[in-house]
């Protein structure tokens, strides 16, 4: 009995030491709740774990000779858990000396001490995260992983790495606007905003726990996911000619005080974009940065060097023959109803051929010309400039396009104006590189190429992909006008308005351009006048390896011509690409054939030649049956009979151009027509006392010297 007593005693008092646990429990529970709960629920928010995205590493690019022209360099955020599990007071206080020594030594920005406290200080707190430095270097990092505490391992440690990336662009500002850039909720710019989805690869997933004050930790988990890093793009630009390129714009824009200039250098049977320069004026100390690509973007009145759309038209509808057709300058200038068009001085203001008033840029010869056959139809003039592709973009890779605009007779601002002036560059609006593009497609044997600013994608060192020319247009015109295109150019650098260009080392053909600028609708006249310099034009011009357009906008008013503005950056870039080009240059054991340089064709009957040319083999056009005068020119492995009409001219009291015609058949031709001869010399005719295209009266005498 006295047992049983004794055992519900200890029952009962096992019982109320368990109820008054209990009570106490929830008493705690309770308290915890609504006392300290908010703080609980906070600290509970802010330590927790979640995957989060880690970055993709960015494609490179390099310039097409391999150079690095902007990468993605990694930088390092580096930090410390001092309350790392495996971090005992023990191991801590042994190292902790040497470790904050180790840190200044390093890093410089903090002394032994203030580490040494920083680190104290985060222990005592309970931190789990202390930073130590942001940005740090990969060199640096190396360094970093071998110092007290952190060498004990990636988690023993406590070393927390966390990794950015920058870009960087190892030329600095050399073609920075080519180059552009790609960030959120902002335009794209150049090839790092066309070739975004290239570049910035594939982000992955990585664990990471968020400690007390919102920092997040990377865990390192074997679960993360990892990035797949950007492919890297090989670009067009040679580093080297964009450097020559961009000091030549920057040079002569210093010295016109122009207030903006660009560049573009194309290889002309790819249309690859070797150099493109974008220089503004930001200050009036002079200083020049690249801030637009206007070599793309800005769409203005290409003035001058529009004259050569204008002729290619004219002589593929068969209205022209440059160098037979004559024009009268009329003293240098001509009315279109109400208006007025003038040319620049020149000496020459009577009768040329067309091929003369091309190479003076006369504005009224070449105007004249093509009004004079299309007045009656200039849709079928704007059709033929349209078929060259210049009322359309380019639809290039990179962003930023201008857009052509090309007037239509059907416009109800079209007036008996507008023809004449569209043909000299007036009235309608194109960029730089589209202008480049038609010039680059004559030097291309009529292959007119879209231009391109990229060659080839590369992932893990291993080419995915090669991008091939693109051919917008197989053929701009017929051998036979092209022929004459040529010659055209190669005139204005031989003996018209870009003659300072003329070299003995190679040879160069283009155009020279000098448009007024319209401001707010209206040209200008006086001190207020702005223009725009420009030369475009391809070299050698023999064997056509690169094309190139150089704009300067708004020179001073002593050098706005574009022989004088322009002109001298395309030599000097034209010099040095010449001078480092193994395209141009033969190999020392190239095998040279027998015919070294097909000789001259003279002006003569057109039997005659034909009958001399199969009789040395030589390849041409044509049949025997033909008849008439022709003069011819060696192209694509023949000859390119060309007829010409000297005896239509003499008959209407027009002196033709008898250079290269043998004594026979100019005395044939010149006492036909009543006209004295007196000859110095002997071979083909040099030169001609009246000069061609000049008025002459019967019984007159000509003296003729032969060489």
């Amino acid at each position: 009995m006295e047992n049983r007593r004794t055992i519900l005693l200890r029952t009962y008092l096992i019982y109320i030491i368990m109820c008054m646990v209990g009570l106490v429990i929830v008493v705690r529970l309770v308290t915890i709740q609504y006392t300290h709960g908010a703080k609980w629920k906070q600290e509970q928010a802010q330590m927790t774990t979640a995957f989060c995205t880690i970055n993709a590493v960015r494609g490179n690019i390099y310039d097409g000779e391999g150079y690095l022209i902007a990468t993605s360099l990694p930088y390092y955020d580096v930090a410390m858990d001092v309350n790392t599990d495996y971090l005992t007071d023990e191991v801590f206080s042994a190292g902790a000396d040497s470790l904050s020594m180790a840190l200044a030594s390093l890093f410089k920005d903090k002394s032994y001490n203030e580490f040494y406290k920083l680190l104290w200080n985060a222990r005592k707190a309970g931190e789990r995260y202390v930073l130590l430095e942001r940005g740090t270097s990969y060199e640096q990092l190396q360094k970093l992983k071998k110092f007290p505490l952190f060498r004990l391992g990636k988690n023993k440690g406590g070393l927390i790495i966390a990794q950015t990336t920058k870009r960087e662009l190892p030329f600095r500002d050399l073609a920075e606007r080519t180059i552009g850039y790609a960030k959120e909720n902002i335009k794209p710019v150049g090839l790092e905003g066309a070739y975004n989805e290239y570049l910035k690869g594939v982000d992955g997933q990585g664990l990471m726990e968020k400690t007390v004050g919102g920092v997040w930790i990377p865990l390192n988990d074997e679960d993360d996911l990892q990035p797949q890093n950007g492919e890297d793009i090989v670009s067009t630009i040679n580093i080297n000619y964009q450097d020559v390129a961009e000091s030549a714009l920057r040079e002569q824009l210093i010295k016109h005080h122009a207030d903006h200039g660009c560049v573009v250098l194309m290889e002309v049977k790819t249309g690859n974009v070797l150099a493109i320069a974008n220089l503004a004026r930001k200050d009036s100390s002079g200083k020049y940065e690249e801030d637009y690509n206007y070599a793309i973007g800005e769409a203005t009145e290409p003035g001058s060097t529009f004259k050569l759309a204008s002729l290619i038209v004219a002589i593929e509808d068969g209205y022209v023959h440059p160098q037979s057709d004559s024009v009268n300058l009329q003293n240098g200038e001509v009315n279109y109803y109400d208006r007025t068009m003038k040319d620049a001085d020149h000496d020459e203001h009577g009768w040329v051929s067309v091929q003369r008033a091309f190479e003076i840029s006369s504005n009224v010869g070449i105007s004249k010309t093509i009004y004079k056959y299309y007045a009656d139809q200039p849709k079928k003039f704007v059709d033929g400039l349209c078929r060259l592709g210049l009322d359309k973009p380019l639809h290039l890779s990179i962003p930023g396009e201008g857009a052509p605009k090309m007037p239509n007779p059907s416009d109800k601002n079209w007036s008996g104006t507008s023809l004449p002036w569209l043909s000299i560059g007036y009235g309608l609006t194109v960029t730089p590189l589209q202008t480049l593009t038609l010039y680059n497609a004559v030097a291309n044997n009529g292959v007119m190429v879209k231009p391109e600013f990229i060659s080839a994608l590369v992932k893990d060192g291993k080419t995915v992909a090669r991008f091939q020319p693109q051919v917008i247009n197989p053929s701009i015109c017929s051998t036979h006008s092209l022929a004459m295109l040529r010659k055209l150019l190669e005139g204005v650098v031989l003996r018209g308005t870009a003659s300072n260009l003329k070299n003995s080392v190679y040879s160069i053909a283009g155009k020279t351009g000098t448009a007024q600028i319209a401001k707010k609708g209206q040209y200008k006249n006086g001190a207020d006048v702005s223009y725009q310099a420009s030369f475009t034009g391809y070299f050698p011009a023999d064997n056509p390896e690169y094309s190139c357009i150089v704009v300067v906008n708004s020179p001073s008013a002593d050098g706005y011509y574009g022989n004088v503005a322009a002109g001298p950056i395309f030599r000097e870039i034209a010099d040095k690409v010449y001078a480092s080009s193994i395209k141009i240059d033969p190999a020392i054991n190239e095998v040279k054939p027998d015919m070294q340089e097909a000789p001259p064709v003279k002006t003569g009957n057109y039997a005659d030649t034909y009958e001399a040319l199969q009789n040395l083999m030589l390849p041409c056009n044509g049949g025997a049956a033909a008849t008439g005068w022709v003069t011819g020119e060696w192209h694509d492995s023949k000859y390119e009979l060309m007829p010409c009409n000297p005896g239509r001219k003499l008959g209407a009291g027009i002196m033709p151009d008898l250079h290269g015609m043998d004594l026979q058949d100019a005395i044939y031709l010149l006492e036909n027509n009543r006209l004295k001869v007196e000859v110095k010399g002997c071979g083909a005719v040099s030169e001609q006392s009246i000069p061609p295209g000049t008025r002459f009266e019967k019984g007159q005498t000509i003296s003729l010297t032969l060489s």
